[in-house]
């Protein structure tokens, strides 16, 4: 029986499990690459538009400005300086040698060669690509309006504006019936404007849909600023896009409920109507002779018509299954139409009609979670924030198939987990949160064996001891003074409660267990003394009676902590919240030993490999437009590191260590994973 898998499983399956491209580089002493980074927005920079002829992506750049990215390669083909005033592109001229930008203070017509501003509008816009709209010549600007929030006269009517973008200045305006947020369309030819909007009723009162402004579209000449028609949606939902022919003579409305409206915009009245799919016409563009109207669905499809029979000309499935419509939709012939999207922090575009992937694909769509050695080496596993596990071959790199872990029950989506996963030092189980406790799951079946609980008034998170044996509970609550900390530990196999303590006035805590199974070690902070300064404590436990058997006590800040058991089951390695690691002896509480990191703070849980006496700690790298966390091995009986590992891009978010200790395997943020060879 087949079963959909989610679209993020579905983008590491599409180019039939292939190996990681030579356009991601390795850093030295690295043997392999899990994954692609191409694409990824993991600084801030995601795109928001497609050039008109679909040959690359435009987006704020790492280092500002705006920058052009290739969809084929996903590398940055060059970087346009926009000043620091200009938001994120969401359109352009026919040629490509204007575009309008929006940011919440204003919108921006620039000069796509130079980066030099044509044209500012300075006013508040509501967010998205229907703030603004450019006529083909870059000539002509319309952009929308929204109530600021010190705007002190919300009853006065929002104005949308048309501006003359090579004498800079307002054009037209008009003053349609929204008071809450305008949202504009404009004809190729500049001549016509579409408005529509939000609305809410000062008073409260509940409007039926032939009188709610917010069911209103209007049209304007563009020159002049004067209405010429309206349309109400009376059935479905609100306008969720709208459209106009490239000569303004026909304009596509629809409520994203299936049904598309043709409207003469010169009178209003109604001329046909397009039935689509359910949800569809989340998106409209028409072709560039006004004669094919494209919708994007709550799906991803891509469904056409041709507009002067209304004939439908095929619907398109996106190669990767969505939840979401394609972010945007740009013909690029009269028959050849990209679409584009987000999934995770992945960006990819595909052709329509022929569904043909353009972007790379493979590897995750969020950043990583979790990583393992599994089969003795033979055989390694990575899980991101997608809910996935994939398998790949630690020869080469390549992707040998993916677990998609289900919750029982589930009707919801796709029933797979959607929220982070991480892995058992050896690759045989997994754990995944459920919404309301976290499931264990059996690899590589991916079947869920049991929950644990976890408590309305405290957040709940599980992790895997060492062993992979033992699973350690942390539940923590906001309001620490009402609800104390709460740490368990749980046996995998037999989902039996090992035992546990409370940790009253804890916001923050970290646990581990012995290897032995005997001791549990607790790192938490907690209010000090009245106008003193927080507390940082440090308590080892006896598992089985939960007595304390020794602790530590230190003035600290606030901030987060870690803490990972060694092999000598008398010691951790333990993080405080201002970044300082030392190695702590459980039953005295007396620190052993300061590790010297050389004053970088780390950036993710420390790991202690099978030896037991070598911790891999990612650490925090220097700031700057790609960001990255080294790795620092050191020896927990003397404190120096013995080595570095440097290259990762991306803030690192998982180590493992192979059983034998000679390989280690690092994920970021960026959704790749290296693999280091430590011999």
């Amino acid at each position: 029986m087949s079963r959909r898998l989610p679209a993020v499983l579905t983008l590491a399956l599409l180019t039939g499990l292939a190996a990681p491209a030579a356009d991601d580089p390795l850093p030295a002493g690295a043997k392999v690459r899990l994954g692609t980074a191409r694409l990824r927005a993991t600084y801030g920079n995601v795109p928001t538009a497609v050039t008109p002829d679909g040959a690359s992506f435009v987006g704020p750049a790492v280092a500002g400005g705006a920058a052009y990215t290739d969809p084929a390669t996903g590398k940055v083909t060059r970087t346009v300086n926009t000043g620091p005033d200009v938001g994120p592109a969401y359109g352009f001229s026919a040629d490509g040698k204007r575009a309008a930008s929006s940011g919440y203070r204003a919108a921006a017509v620039w000069d796509t060669g130079t980066g030099k501003a044509l044209a500012v509008v300075p006013r508040p816009l509501p967010g998205g690509e229907n703030a603004l709209a450019l006529s083909a010549d870059g000539k002509r600007l319309a952009v929308g309006a929204t109530r600021s929030f010190d705007d002190k006269d919300k009853d006065k009517p929002l104005r949308a504006a048309v501006w003359d973008v090579d004498a800079n200045r307002e054009l037209a305006a008009v003053a349609q019936a929204q008071n809450e947020a305008a949202f504009v369309a404009l004809s190729a030819d500049g001549r016509r404007v579409a408005t529509w909007g939000y609305h809410r009723d000062r008073a409260g009162k509940e409007l039926k849909p032939e009188e709610d402004p917010a069911r209103l579209v209007q049209f304007w000449d563009a020159a002049t600023g004067k209405e010429t028609g309206q349309v109400r949606l009376t059935t479905g939902y609100t306008p969720s896009a709208v459209a106009l022919s490239p000569d303004g003579a026909v304009a596509a409305v629809s409520g994203g409920d299936g049904v598309v409206l043709l409207v003469d915009p010169a009178g209003g009245a109604v001329k046909g109507q397009l039935l689509g799919r359910s949800r569809q016409g989340r998106k409209l563009v028409f072709g560039p002779d006004g004669k094919t109207l494209a919708a994007g669905g709550d799906d991803g499809s891509v469904q056409r018509w041709s507009v002067p029979d209304g004939k439908r000309l095929g619907t398109t499935e996106p190669p990767v299954p969505m939840s979401s419509p394609p972010r945007g939709l740009q013909f690029t012939g009269p028959d050849r139409v990209v679409a584009w999207s987000h999934g995770g922090v992945v960006t990819f575009a595909w052709e329509v009609p022929s569904g043909k992937l353009l972007t790379p694909a493979g590897g995750h769509a969020n950043p990583l979670s979790g990583a393992a050695v599994a089969g003795g080496g033979k055989e390694l596993l990575t899980a991101a924030g997608d809910g996935q596990v994939l398998r790949w071959d630690p020869a080469n790199g390549k992707e040998l198939g993916a677990v998609g872990l289900k919750v029982p029950g589930s009707s919801y989506g796709s029933g797979f987990v959607t929220g982070p996963v991480t892995l058992s030092p050896d690759g045989t189980r997994a754990l995944a949160s459920d919404g309301n406790g976290v499931g264990l799951y059996d690899l590589p079946a991916g079947t869920q064996q049991f929950v644990i609980p976890g408590s309305p008034d405290r957040g709940n998170t599980v992790t895997f001891a060492p062993d992979g044996a033992r699973l350690v509970q942390v539940q923590t609550a906001l309001d620490s003074s009402k609800f104390p900390a709460r740490v368990a530990v749980w046996d995998a196999a037999s989902a039996r409660r090992l035992g546990g303590v409370e940790l009253p006035g804890a916001p923050v805590v970290a646990a581990a267990v012995s290897p032995d199974g005997k001791t549990l070690f607790t790192a938490a902070t907690r209010p000090g003394p009245k106008d003193g300064p927080a507390e940082f404590v440090t308590t080892g436990w006896d598992l089985g009676t939960g007595a304390k058997r020794g602790e530590r006590v230190d003035p600290t800040g606030y901030g987060p902590v870690f803490v990972a058991a060694t092999g000598d089951n008398a010691t951790a390695v333990v993080t405080d919240p201002r970044g300082a690691t030392a190695v702590v002896d459980f039953v005295t509480g007396k620190k052993v030993r300061d590790l010297d990191l050389g004053g970088r703070r780390p950036a993710a849980a420390p790991v202690v490999g099978p030896d037991g006496k070598t911790v891999a700690v990612a650490v925090e790298g220097p700031f700057g437009p790609t960001p990255s966390s080294p790795v620092l091995l050191a020896d927990v009986t003397t404190g120096k590191v013995t080595r570095t590992l440097e290259g990762a891009t991306g803030r690192v978010t998982v180590v493992a260590f192979a059983p034998d200790g000679k390989t280690l395997v690092t994920g970021s943020n960026d959704t790749t994973a290296l693999v280091w060879d430590l011999k």
